[in-house]
């Protein structure tokens, strides 16, 4: 028997294009904010990132230099005994070892070059060999002597970067061949960088023209930490002088070397 049933009228899923079509979703279109969402994020990013690289370069600048000063300190180091022990000090000639500087509040020592050029004091404070006073510039004086030692220091952990704790009253110890020259700090102040009066042989009097009677020791670095718009600037008196074989003075005896050997 021939089946005689039909589809219901309404019923066109089999026809040809039949169905319901589903709707395609509308594709997501860029907008103006879209692009400047991206441009911000980007540039924000890549500030973050030449942030960072900028922080890891200073952090390096004052801190990461500590191992090639202590390496060059030790050369300095052996350097200056072994001229010591061939006699009395000749003329220093700029880079050269000529003196040892302690501090005993920050617990640090270094070996003083003769200059104060870039590539002198890139390892370690520099002595400057010549004096400021009205007449023109003259030799300055040498450790415990009647003038000014004047020594310059980058501001750096390995060098100067605490010399703003030094306050009146703390003691700085100068060493040469035969003596150890202790000195008291009177002054602690900031001047601009071209105030070179404060090498002058006596600097709480630069204009004047008579011959110093009092020893000084005077320490320049940058200032504020960071920058280098002034100089922070320790004025220091001598106290005491103490030949050698009377051994090391109290404030700075736990850094000598058999002491830290122990």
């Amino acid at each position: 028997m021939v089946s005689t049933s039909r589809r219901p009228p309404g019923d066109r899923s089999r026809r040809s294009g039949g169905g319901h079509r589903r709707a395609s979703a509308p594709r997501d279109r860029v907008t103006v904010g879209d692009v400047v969402r991206v441009t911000f994020r980007t540039i924000g990013e890549l500030l973050f990132t030449a942030g960072l690289i900028m922080l890891f370069f200073a952090a390096f600048q004052i801190w990461g230099k500590q191992f090639q000063t202590d390496a060059e300190q030790d050369r300095l180091d052996q350097a200056i005994a072994e001229v010591w022990e061939q006699g009395p000090d000749s003329e220093p000639l700029p880079g050269t070892a000529n003196s040892r500087l302690y501090i005993p509040k920050t617990d640090q020592e270094w070996v003083v070059v003769s200059g104060v050029g870039p590539e002198d004091i890139r390892y370690g404070p520099g002595w400057y060999p010549e004096s400021w006073t009205p007449d023109g510039m003259v030799p300055a004086a040498r450790a415990g002597q009647p003038g000014n030692y004047a020594v310059a220091g980058h501001r750096v952990a390995a060098v100067f970067w605490d010399l703003d704790r030094l306050e009146e009253g703390d003691e700085l110890v100068l060493e040469d061949r035969d003596n150890f020259y202790t000195y008291e700090v009177v002054e602690s102040k900031v001047v601009l960088p071209d105030a070179i009066e404060v090498t002058a042989p006596d600097p709480f009097h630069p204009e004047s023209t008579e011959e110093p009677e009092k020893a000084y020791l005077t320490l320049t670095t940058c200032h504020p930490k960071l920058q280098n718009s002034h100089r922070l600037i320790i004025h220091a008196e001598l106290t005491e002088t103490r030949p050698k074989d009377q051994g090391m003075p109290e404030n700075i005896a736990h850094m000598a070397p058999d002491a830290e050997e122990e």
